[in-house]
Protein backbone atom coordinates (compact mmCIF):
# COMPACT_ATOMS: atom_id res chain seq x y z
CA UNK A 1 0.00 0.00 0.00
CA UNK A 2 1.32 3.25 -1.19
CA UNK A 3 -0.23 5.34 1.52
CA UNK A 4 2.50 7.62 2.67
CA UNK A 5 2.92 9.30 -0.98
CA UNK A 6 -0.54 11.24 0.00
CA UNK A 7 -2.13 12.48 3.54
CA UNK A 8 -5.29 9.77 2.67
CA UNK A 9 -7.35 12.74 4.12
CA UNK A 10 -6.12 14.51 0.91
CA UNK A 11 -7.22 11.74 -1.06
CA UNK A 12 -10.68 10.98 0.37
CA UNK A 13 -12.01 14.88 0.34
CA UNK A 14 -12.04 15.41 -3.34
CA UNK A 15 -13.95 12.66 -3.89
CA UNK A 16 -16.09 12.89 -0.77
CA UNK A 17 -17.20 16.35 -1.88
CA UNK A 18 -17.91 15.59 -5.66
CA UNK A 19 -20.09 12.26 -4.34
CA UNK A 20 -22.00 13.99 -2.11
CA UNK A 21 -22.78 16.90 -4.57
CA UNK A 22 -23.29 14.02 -7.69
CA UNK A 23 -26.14 12.35 -4.66
CA UNK A 24 -27.98 15.72 -3.83
CA UNK A 25 -28.04 16.50 -7.79
CA UNK A 26 -29.05 12.97 -8.66
CA UNK A 27 -29.56 10.02 -5.86
CA UNK A 28 -29.25 7.32 -8.69
CA UNK A 29 -25.93 5.21 -8.83
CA UNK A 30 -26.61 3.62 -11.89
CA UNK A 31 -24.74 3.71 -15.09
CA UNK A 32 -22.32 5.98 -13.25
CA UNK A 33 -18.62 6.25 -14.71
CA UNK A 34 -15.76 6.15 -11.84
CA UNK A 35 -14.48 9.58 -11.21
CA UNK A 36 -10.47 10.68 -11.17
CA UNK A 37 -10.98 11.36 -7.73
CA UNK A 38 -12.33 8.10 -6.76
CA UNK A 39 -9.98 6.13 -8.63
CA UNK A 40 -6.58 8.22 -7.49
CA UNK A 41 -7.47 7.06 -3.71
CA UNK A 42 -8.66 3.45 -4.60
CA UNK A 43 -4.97 3.61 -5.82
CA UNK A 44 -3.59 3.71 -2.57
CA UNK A 45 -5.01 -0.16 -2.33
CA UNK A 46 -3.02 -2.98 -3.70
CA UNK A 47 -5.72 -5.57 -3.34
CA UNK A 48 -8.52 -5.70 -5.65
CA UNK A 49 -10.95 -7.14 -2.96
CA UNK A 50 -10.07 -4.13 -0.79
CA UNK A 51 -10.77 -1.51 -3.85
CA UNK A 52 -13.92 -3.56 -4.68
CA UNK A 53 -14.98 -3.18 -1.03
CA UNK A 54 -14.60 0.62 -1.11
CA UNK A 55 -16.31 0.86 -4.48
CA UNK A 56 -19.34 -0.80 -3.22
CA UNK A 57 -19.46 0.96 0.32
CA UNK A 58 -18.12 4.61 -0.66
CA UNK A 59 -20.40 4.75 -3.53
CA UNK A 60 -23.84 3.86 -1.55
CA UNK A 61 -26.02 6.74 -0.92
CA UNK A 62 -26.17 6.22 2.64
CA UNK A 63 -22.80 5.74 3.14
CA UNK A 64 -21.31 8.66 5.52
CA UNK A 65 -18.94 10.32 3.73
CA UNK A 66 -19.36 13.37 5.70
CA UNK A 67 -18.75 12.10 9.05
CA UNK A 68 -15.75 9.75 7.64
CA UNK A 69 -13.99 12.92 6.99
CA UNK A 70 -14.66 14.75 10.03
CA UNK A 71 -14.07 12.26 12.25
CA UNK A 72 -11.58 9.18 11.17
CA UNK A 73 -9.66 11.35 8.52
CA UNK A 74 -9.79 14.87 10.67
CA UNK A 75 -7.30 16.39 13.42
CA UNK A 76 -8.26 15.55 16.87
CA UNK A 77 -7.95 18.97 18.90
CA UNK A 78 -9.70 18.88 22.59
CA UNK A 79 -9.09 17.68 25.56
CA UNK A 80 -5.70 19.77 25.67
CA UNK A 81 -3.91 17.43 22.97
CA UNK A 82 -3.56 17.73 19.55
CA UNK A 83 -3.59 14.90 17.14
CA UNK A 84 -2.33 15.47 13.05
CA UNK A 85 -4.11 12.75 11.01
CA UNK A 86 -1.34 13.91 8.32
CA UNK A 87 1.48 12.27 10.25
CA UNK A 88 3.70 9.77 8.21
CA UNK A 89 3.33 7.18 10.81
CA UNK A 90 -0.83 7.37 10.58
CA UNK A 91 -1.25 6.85 6.81
CA UNK A 92 -0.87 3.20 6.84
CA UNK A 93 -3.01 3.02 10.00
CA UNK A 94 -5.44 5.43 8.54
CA UNK A 95 -6.30 3.26 5.75
CA UNK A 96 -6.63 0.75 7.05
CA UNK A 97 -9.48 2.33 9.55
CA UNK A 98 -11.29 3.52 5.74
CA UNK A 99 -11.14 -0.48 4.98
CA UNK A 100 -12.66 -1.40 8.32
CA UNK A 101 -15.28 1.40 8.23
CA UNK A 102 -16.49 0.28 4.79
CA UNK A 103 -16.70 -3.12 5.77
CA UNK A 104 -18.75 -2.64 8.22
CA UNK A 105 -21.05 -0.74 6.58
CA UNK A 106 -20.98 -3.31 4.04
CA UNK A 107 -21.97 -5.93 6.22
CA UNK A 108 -24.59 -4.22 8.15
CA UNK A 109 -26.57 -3.05 4.83
CA UNK A 110 -26.53 -7.36 3.95
CA UNK A 111 -27.71 -7.62 8.06
CA UNK A 112 -30.39 -5.30 8.14
CA UNK A 113 -31.67 -6.98 4.63
CA UNK A 114 -31.46 -10.41 6.41
CA UNK A 115 -32.21 -9.88 9.85
CA UNK A 116 -34.81 -6.99 9.56
CA UNK A 117 -37.24 -5.55 7.53
CA UNK A 118 -35.10 -2.61 5.39
CA UNK A 119 -38.20 -0.92 5.03
CA UNK A 120 -39.37 -0.13 8.39
CA UNK A 121 -36.45 -1.00 10.69
CA UNK A 122 -35.51 2.90 10.78
CA UNK A 123 -36.99 6.30 10.20
CA UNK A 124 -37.12 5.59 6.61
CA UNK A 125 -36.89 2.53 3.87
CA UNK A 126 -33.40 1.65 2.88
CA UNK A 127 -34.14 1.02 -0.93
CA UNK A 128 -32.15 3.74 -2.48
CA UNK A 129 -34.57 6.31 -3.26
CA UNK A 130 -35.35 9.99 -1.40
CA UNK A 131 -37.86 9.05 1.05
CA UNK A 132 -38.54 12.45 2.99
CA UNK A 133 -36.41 12.47 6.34
CA UNK A 134 -39.51 13.22 9.61
CA UNK A 135 -38.98 16.65 10.19
CA UNK A 136 -41.26 17.22 13.01
CA UNK A 137 -39.20 16.59 16.05
CA UNK A 138 -36.22 17.72 18.00
CA UNK A 139 -33.82 16.06 16.61
CA UNK A 140 -31.97 17.99 13.62
CA UNK A 141 -30.47 14.64 12.15
CA UNK A 142 -26.81 16.46 12.81
CA UNK A 143 -25.33 12.89 13.44
CA UNK A 144 -23.24 14.75 16.00
CA UNK A 145 -24.25 12.40 19.02
CA UNK A 146 -23.00 9.71 17.04
CA UNK A 147 -19.60 11.16 16.81
CA UNK A 148 -18.93 8.24 20.07
CA UNK A 149 -16.51 5.19 20.45
CA UNK A 150 -19.17 2.57 21.45
CA UNK A 151 -22.48 2.71 23.79
CA UNK A 152 -23.74 -0.46 26.14
CA UNK A 153 -24.93 -2.93 23.56
CA UNK A 154 -28.47 -3.97 24.70
CA UNK A 155 -31.09 -4.28 22.28
CA UNK A 156 -34.56 -3.36 23.39
CA UNK A 157 -36.80 -6.31 24.59
CA UNK A 158 -37.83 -8.70 22.21
CA UNK A 159 -35.07 -8.06 19.48
CA UNK A 160 -31.90 -10.14 19.06
CA UNK A 161 -29.02 -8.61 17.28
CA UNK A 162 -26.47 -10.89 15.01
CA UNK A 163 -24.09 -11.88 17.09
CA UNK A 164 -21.14 -9.10 15.49
CA UNK A 165 -23.45 -6.25 16.18
CA UNK A 166 -22.80 -6.51 19.91
CA UNK A 167 -19.05 -5.72 18.58
CA UNK A 168 -20.14 -3.36 16.47
CA UNK A 169 -21.68 -1.15 18.89
CA UNK A 170 -19.75 -1.73 22.17
CA UNK A 171 -16.76 0.02 19.98
CA UNK A 172 -14.88 -2.55 17.87
CA UNK A 173 -16.16 -1.59 14.02
CA UNK A 174 -12.97 -0.59 13.57
CA UNK A 175 -9.49 -0.26 15.86
CA UNK A 176 -10.32 3.34 17.29
CA UNK A 177 -13.77 3.76 16.58
CA UNK A 178 -14.59 7.52 16.66
CA UNK A 179 -18.15 7.35 14.46
CA UNK A 180 -20.62 4.74 15.33
CA UNK A 181 -20.84 2.51 12.43
CA UNK A 182 -24.64 2.48 12.53
CA UNK A 183 -25.01 6.13 11.31
CA UNK A 184 -26.15 6.24 8.05
CA UNK A 185 -26.00 9.93 5.49
CA UNK A 186 -28.86 10.98 3.67
CA UNK A 187 -28.12 11.52 -0.15
CA UNK A 188 -25.02 13.48 0.14
CA UNK A 189 -27.05 16.31 2.24
CA UNK A 190 -25.81 16.96 5.98
CA UNK A 191 -28.45 15.24 7.81
CA UNK A 192 -27.46 11.91 8.96
CA UNK A 193 -29.66 9.11 10.64
CA UNK A 194 -29.11 6.01 12.72
CA UNK A 195 -29.93 3.02 10.55
CA UNK A 196 -31.45 1.18 13.32
CA UNK A 197 -33.31 3.45 14.90
CA UNK A 198 -36.18 1.30 15.56
CA UNK A 199 -34.29 -1.44 17.39
CA UNK A 200 -31.46 0.78 18.69
CA UNK A 201 -29.80 -0.21 22.25
CA UNK A 202 -31.15 1.14 25.26
CA UNK A 203 -28.78 3.87 25.67
CA UNK A 204 -29.59 5.39 22.67
CA UNK A 205 -33.01 5.18 23.11
CA UNK A 206 -32.26 6.81 26.81
CA UNK A 207 -30.49 10.20 24.70
CA UNK A 208 -33.24 12.89 24.76
CA UNK A 209 -33.40 16.60 23.95
CA UNK A 210 -31.75 17.19 27.16
CA UNK A 211 -28.89 15.31 26.56
CA UNK A 212 -28.33 16.77 22.91
CA UNK A 213 -28.33 19.99 24.35
CA UNK A 214 -25.72 19.37 26.83
CA UNK A 215 -23.47 17.29 24.18
CA UNK A 216 -23.41 20.12 21.76
CA UNK A 217 -22.33 22.52 24.24
CA UNK A 218 -19.57 20.51 25.36
CA UNK A 219 -18.35 20.08 21.45
CA UNK A 220 -16.26 17.43 19.69
CA UNK A 221 -12.91 16.13 19.55
CA UNK A 222 -12.71 17.00 15.83
CA UNK A 223 -11.39 20.20 14.57
CA UNK A 224 -14.82 20.91 11.62
CA UNK A 225 -16.18 17.59 11.56
CA UNK A 226 -19.48 16.93 9.32
CA UNK A 227 -20.32 20.69 8.90
CA UNK A 228 -17.25 21.11 5.93
CA UNK A 229 -20.05 19.95 3.39
CA UNK A 230 -19.45 21.08 0.32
Amino acid sequence: MGAGLHPIGDLFQPFAREQQLRLRADPSTESRPESASLQRLLDLYEQETERALLRRALLDPYFPLAMVEGTLLADVDGMRFFISKRRAELEWFNARELIRQARAFVRLRTDIEISFDPGTVTCIPLDGRRHPLPDEQWCTLCGVCCEIGGVPPEPPAGINYPEHWYTYLAGGAVANQQLCPFLFQYFGEARFFCAIHQVKPVACHLFDEDACRNRLREGGLHRGGASRLP
